[in-house]
This record gives C-alpha cells, sequence and structure tokens, in this order.
C-alpha cells in the first residue's frame, strides 16, 4: 500500500515537471548549452533545488493550514491589505499563464512539424483541440498519468540526444557544482532559473497538495522535479552539439547534419511532448489560481482556463515565430518570482496559519533566503536589463545589484528574526 501511494504521489506531483520542461525548458536549455558549452549547467542544478524547496513550502502551506492561498494571506494581512495581496500575486501570474501558453502551443506545434512538415495553422487548431477536451475532462488522476507519459517520453528523446556527447564524470560534476557567469550569459541563467522556478507551479503545487499529508507530498514532489531537473540538464547537454540557433527548424537541422535522422526525430518528439504537457498545465495552474486565490467557482474556473488556451491559440495562428516569444516570456518570469518568495517565506513562517513543529528551522529558513536572494538578483538584472533596451542608457555595474539584492533579503531575514523572537 504505500509503495502504491508513493506511485501514486509521483504521478501526480509529474504535473509539475511536465509544467516547467516546456518549450521554453527547450529553447533556453539548448540554447545555454548552445552558446556556453556545459559553464552554465550550474544554474540547472540550482533552479531543480530550489524549485524543490520552493514548491515544498508551498504544499506545506496548503497541507498544514487547510487554507487557499488566497484565504491564507487574509488571515496573515487582513481582509483588506490580504484582497489587495491576491490581485498582487495572482493577477500577474495568471497572464503570465497565457504568455506561456502561446509559446507552448507554439513550441509543441514545432514539435510535430521537426518530425512531419504540416501546414502550421491546421497543426495548431488541431493541437488546441486535443488540450481543450483533456482539460474539459477536468480529472486530476487521469491527467496526472498522462503527464507522466509526456515526461517519461521528453526524458527518453532528450536522453537520446544527450547521451553521445563526449563529457567526463569530471567534467558534469564541476559544471553542476561550481558557479560560472561567461560575459553575456546573463540573460540565459535568469531563462534557466525562471523556467524551472516558474511562478504558477507554485499555484499549481498549492493545488495538487490537496488531500495529501506532508511526508507523501516530499516524496511525490521531489522524485518529479529531479526528474525534471535532469531532462533540462539532458537538453543543455543536447545543445553543446550545435552552434547558437535561431529557430527549432535551424535546431533541427543542425542536430540532424550532427547526429543523423534520428537527432532531428528525438528533438521533434521531445519538443512536441514538452509543448503538449505545458499547454495543458499553464491552463490548469491558471484556474487553480481563480480557485485559491479568488475563491471563483467551477464554472469562472473553466473559464479561465478556456481564456489562456484560447489567447495561446490566437498568438499560435498569428504566425509569430516560437523563439523570441518564449526567451522574452522567460526573462519577464524572473521579475514576478522575488515577491512570490518573499510572501512563500513570510506565510510558512506566519504563527497564525501554520503550528510550530511544520514552520521551518532556522537552517531552512536560510536556505530559503539564499533562494531568494539569487531569485531577486537574477529579477533585478532583468529589469535592468529591459530599461537599458528602452531608453538606450547603460547597463547598472554588477556589484551595485549585488547590494540591492543582499540589503532587500537582509531586510526580510530581520523580519523573520523579529517574528522568531516576538511573543
Amino acid at each position: 500500500m504505500t509503495v502504491r501511494k508513493n506511485i501514486s504521489s509521483v504521478v501526480l506531483w509529474s504535473v509539475i515537471s511536465a509544467a516547467f520542461v516546456g518549450p521554453g525548458t527547450v529553447t533556453t536549455a539548448a540554447s545555454a548549452g548552445a552558446t556556453f558549452q556545459l559553464d552554465l549547467l550550474w544554474a540547472v542544478s540550482f533552479s531543480t533545488v530550489a524549485c524543490i524547496v520552493l514548491q515544498e513550502v508551498s504544499a506545506r502551506l496548503a497541507i498544514v493550514s487547510g487554507l487557499p492561498m488566497g484565504q491564507a494571506l487574509t488571515r496573515a494581512y487582513g481582509d483588506r491589505k490580504g484582497r489587495w495581496l491576491n490581485y498582487l500575486l495572482g493577477g500577474p501570474v495568471v497572464l503570465g499563464c497565457a504568455a506561456y501558453e502561446a509559446g507552448n502551443i507554439l513550441g509543441g506545434v514545432s514539435g510535430i512539424q521537426v518530425v512531419a512538415p504540416v501546414d502550421m495553422r491546421w497543426l495548431t487548431i488541431l493541437f488546441t483541440a486535443a488540450v481543450a477536451v483533456v482539460l474539459w475532462t477536468d480529472k486530476r488522476e487521469s491527467i496526472g498519468w498522462l503527464m507522466t507519459a509526456l515526461v517519461g517520453l521528453m526524458g527518453i528523446a532528450f536522453a537520446y540526444l544527450a547521451v553521445a556527447r563526449p563529457f567526463g564524470v569530471a567534467e558534469y560534476a564541476r559544471a553542476a557544482t561550481v558557479p560560472s557567469m561567461p560575459a553575456g550569459s546573463e540573460l540565459l541563467i535568469l531563462g534557466l532559473i525562471g523556467t524551472t522556478i516558474v511562478p504558477y507551479n507554485v499555484f499549481l503545487g498549492y493545488g495538487v497538495s490537496k488531500g495529501q499529508t506532508v511526508p507523501l507530498m516530499r516524496i511525490g514532489l521531489t522524485l518529479s522535479v529531479v526528474i525534471g531537473g535532469a531532462i533540462t540538464a539532458a537538453i543543455l547537454v543536447a545543445g553543446t552539439t550545435v552552434p547558437p540557433f535561431t529557430s527549432f527548424t535551424i535546431l533541427s537541422e543542425e542536430l540532424r547534419t550532427a547526429m543523423g535522422p534520428l537527432g532531428a526525430t528525438a528533438l521533434g518528439v521531445g519538443l512536441f511532448a514538452a509543448g503538449f504537457s505545458s499547454s495543458l498545465t499553464s491552463p490548469y495552474a491558471a484556474s487553480i489560481i481563480a480557485s485559491s486565490v479568488f475563491s471563483w467557482d467551477k464554472r469562472k474556473q473553466r473559464m479561465v482556463w478556456a481564456v489562456v488556451l484560447l489567447s495561446g491559440f490566437l498568438f499560435g495562428i498569428s504566425g509569430v515565430r516560437p523563439i523570441p516569444v518564449i526567451l522574452v516570456v522567460q526573462a519577464l518570469n524572473g521579475m514576478v518570482l522575488p515577491l512570490l518568495t518573499a510572501f512563500l517565506i513570510l506565510l510558512i513562517n506566519d504563527r497564525s496559519l501554520i503550528p510550530a513543529g511544520y514552520r521551518p528551522s532556522v537552517l531552512y529558513n536560510a536556505v530559503l533566503l539564499v533562494i531568494f536572494g539569487v531569485v531577486l538578483l537574477m529579477g533585478i538584472y532583468s529589469i535592468d536589463a529591459s530599461l537599458a533596451s528602452w531608453f538606450d542608457i547603460p547597463r547598472t555595474q554588477y556589484v551595485v545589484k549585488v547590494i540591492i539584492s543582499a540589503l532587500v533579503t537582509a531586510c526580510l531575514g530581520y523580519v523573520l528574526l523579529r517574528r522568531k523572537t516576538s511573543v
């Protein structure tokens, strides 16, 4: 019975790895490998660990408090502030789901085209219709098994692309654990972190944890995210085979040249699985936000996922090239993360919500603060790069960004310390 429960938990939590291993992951990780070889593999390791920690906090908050996210914010900060926080945190993430959905559909359709060149408009219609049918069933267990199958398909496809690379164990170990920031790598590092620690996954985890125990949740969550992180790493390693690229078509041709027809086919299969699974989870996450944050009923939840799916569909048939869209969405995602991470840390330490036995230890809080600091630094990078581009001004020096991130993180740590020592 215990083994069966563990397997069921892994299947349930596979929705998380299926959500973050989407076309954005394929694009960003393959670009990182193509441009910087293994130098950014450490960002995948950090992102995987950070994702497990933040998802565990989110799920623990849901299980122990027994409250939807919106009600937890209201209890912690009062009706008026809680209502504004609901819109501040939930609103942008729902919009982000819509932005991701466009990239998910475009990426999934591109995967089919790699294997079988078919008219993109018809593929987009059929692809979107298939996603809508699965979402309409609203069967959580069936969706979980489908996600597990798609994650497995992605794993096989991208492992095939990565296994032939001539790197040794020592090279992988060094690249996975020693941080390196080559010149011009900032946006890709932000993208690798942003594509793994996805804001809507926090709410998705909040929703799927319903009815689970904390130990069971931790098993399913950890295994699922580790598998997703391994797939991301495999994509990055596979990307080292080719030079920098600007489209999936070019990437498939480069892989065909380097590895033969099976290389291009593996990319197509993996990209389709990534796109379809993420096309399901993005609207699904938006509907969970509508439920857990805004307390909307079933009818309104369906309206939310339908709007998210429709926005992705309309974007897909517009003919916009997928690569630039996906990369921009990954970067924008980095700006939402710090705020959401900060409130997760504050809520899981709130005495009115979480009993003493379930609140984080000092060491766990230290890990959370490190994650917050890094996420904040990446967000500052994103904002600074956008402002410099829009207004044609010089970028802020790196040391200034680090100082700002450290000061804000210290302030959050001080707030936690006050809560720990107050009566």
